[in-house]
């Protein structure tokens, strides 16, 4: 029941945000604009055991003007520089790579995601379809985020940190067709 209701929270979010322009202070990510410590602009929040935060997102749509159109998508991931803040005292280069990685986790998502649209054969409805791919992509996203952060100690194992910093790189490459 509990993955059912994430489901449903994840698709409402979706479409919230499928309909709503995105700010002048998202970032899309590409690889030419890494992330820095000024994209971090929300407010620090004291006295909750963390040094920081960031806000990533893959919104993802498509689109069937007609029977006879082949149908469109859009995948992309972003950074919302206002929902993401850290504390000053905390800025280091370590922590910089922590939130890349993070902020590249959700851009190997979203090109799985585009790979698996740009291979399904959507029909003349392809809404069901549609859900159900961007479900599972949220799904893998999620648990592949969990390990990330569970075994980098949220970034603090420099070790596994550059570990996971080499094997998101290589998905990357390999996944390069893909990006937007």
């Amino acid at each position: 029941m509990k993955k059912y209701f994430l489901f449903f929270l994840l698709f409402c979010a979706l479409k919230i945000n499928s309909q709503t322009s995105l700010s002048n202070d998202t970032l899309i990510w590409h690889l030419s604009r890494p992330l820095s410590w000024s994209d971090f602009k929300g407010e620090v929040i004291d006295g909750i055991g963390l040094s920081g935060e960031i806000f990533c997102m893959n919104l993802a749509n498509f689109e069937k003007k007609n029977a006879l159109v082949k149908t469109t998508y859009s995948v992309v991931s972003v950074f919302d520089r206002n929902k993401s803040w850290v504390d000053p005292k905390i800025k280091t280069s370590h922590g910089l790579m922590y939130f890349q990685v993070t902020f590249d986790i959700y851009e190997v998502h979203a090109r799985k995601l585009r790979k698996d649209l740009s291979e399904a054969d959507f029909g003349s409805d392809p809404n069901q379809q549609f859900q159900q791919k961007y479900n599972a992509s949220m799904t893998e996203l999620t648990q592949e985020f969990n390990s990330f952060r569970k075994e980098t100690k949220m970034g603090s194992v420099m070790g596994e940190l550059k570990k996971w910093r080499i094997k998101i790189d290589e998905e990357l490459k390999q996944l390069e067709s893909y990006k937007n």
